[in-house]
């Protein structure tokens, strides 16, 4: 018998930023890497005698809570990526939300159903990922085994493999359990987050998952160009962006390019009505992408002098000081070396 741990990777830049991120490479952000630490002490006393990630950067990111501490080698398994979202890739959640609500509703109630241009079909990509997972249990009877993998392909799979459960979103770093034996699958547990606190849970922060009838999360898109806003008022910049919630102008993102590798925000506002919503995180990523496109390394984020508007935005993403009002993040793609000994 094989014990297999599915494991969701951290947070990432899709998960903070509310975009499409399927086989669109992304970061793990700081909450992620604390979550990691949390996975980290999880495993500590579990054993593992292999350990298997997706060819992204935030799985092999995640995988180190298991691989570094055991002394295991991180074995890549292309199969065991996300979904592709073909057309839908660095889509901003809010986008979809506003024009394609149907097909939005459709990826998270219904997935076996779910098409768009471009992107792989249910069966298309529960058949490789389960593939790949039966060879690994197959390799390694008698063993315990991690896979770090990626949340709506392994909701896929799960559904198909126990058309009989009910199968939720995943938290970032819950972990669902199999045995395997004889050519079949049980489910130990599904999607267990227990390692994290309410301060670590994305999931906890969010209510568009929830049949509570809380009101839903807000999600932002981005139309390039100036849109008068109230009460915002925006320098002469190289690009501007302004922030829809639905069809309503509710921000102003004001960027420029300050040398090859760096890019600069110098305005970043919202409405008054969206402001303490936790939203500017959204304008950053929108950034953050911005600048990637245009082949940029560094980001830096201007606060003028006095305004505390922007402090929890600097404190959340760890930006770095750098004096008279300037922040900065390095926003290259990158497998950081993750501190495991944290809190």
């Amino acid at each position: 018998m094989t014990t297999i741990y599915l494991i969701r990777h951290g947070e990432a830049e899709g998960n903070l930023y509310r975009r499409m991120h399927g086989q669109l490479d992304s970061n793990i952000t700081p909450l992620g890497r604390r979550q990691i630490a949390a996975l980290a002490r999880r495993f500590q006393d579990i054993p593992v005698e292999a350990c298997y990630a997706s060819d992204l950067r935030r799985t092999q990111t995640t995988a180190q809570a298991v691989y570094r501490p055991k002394g295991l080698d991180l074995r890549l398994e292309p199969r065991f990526r996300e979904i592709c979202l073909g057309v839908w890739e660095e889509t901003p959640f809010g986008y979809l939300y506003t024009f394609e609500e149907s097909a939005i509703n459709c990826f998270n109630r219904d997935p076996v159903h779910w098409q768009v241009e471009g992107a792989e079909p249910y069966p298309v990509y529960t058949d490789r990922f389960l593939a790949a997972l039966e060879e690994v249990a197959k390799r390694h009877d008698g063993q315990h085994v991690a896979v770090v993998t990626h949340g709506s392909v392994m909701r896929g799979a799960m559904m198909r493999l126990f058309p009989e459960e009910k199968i939720p979103h995943c938290d970032n770093t819950a972990v669902t359990c199999l045995k395997y034996q004889e050519g079949r699958f049980a489910l130990e547990y599904l999607n267990d987050n227990r390692h994290l606190d309410e301060n670590l849970s994305t999931l906890a922060r969010q209510r568009w998952w929830r049949a509570t009838g809380q009101a839903k999360d807000v999600n932002l898109w981005f139309r390039p160009g100036f849109t008068a806003v109230p009460g915002l008022a925006v320098p002469q910049s190289q690009y501007v962006f302004t922030a829809m919630s639905e069809h309503s102008p509710v921000g102003i993102l004001a960027l420029d390019e300050e040398d090859d590798i760096t890019g600069r925000i110098t305005y970043l506002g919202l409405d008054e009505t969206y402001r303490r919503l936790g939203l500017a995180v959204q304008l950053f990523g929108q950034a953050v992408f911005a600048f990637r496109a245009l082949g940029k390394e560094r980001l830096v984020l201007e606060v003028p002098a006095g305004f505390t508007g922007l402090d929890a935005l600097v404190r959340q993403l760890e930006l770095t000081a750098e004096g008279a009002g300037r922040f900065s993040a390095d926003i290259r793609y990158q497998i950081p070396l993750v501190s495991l000994d944290t809190m």
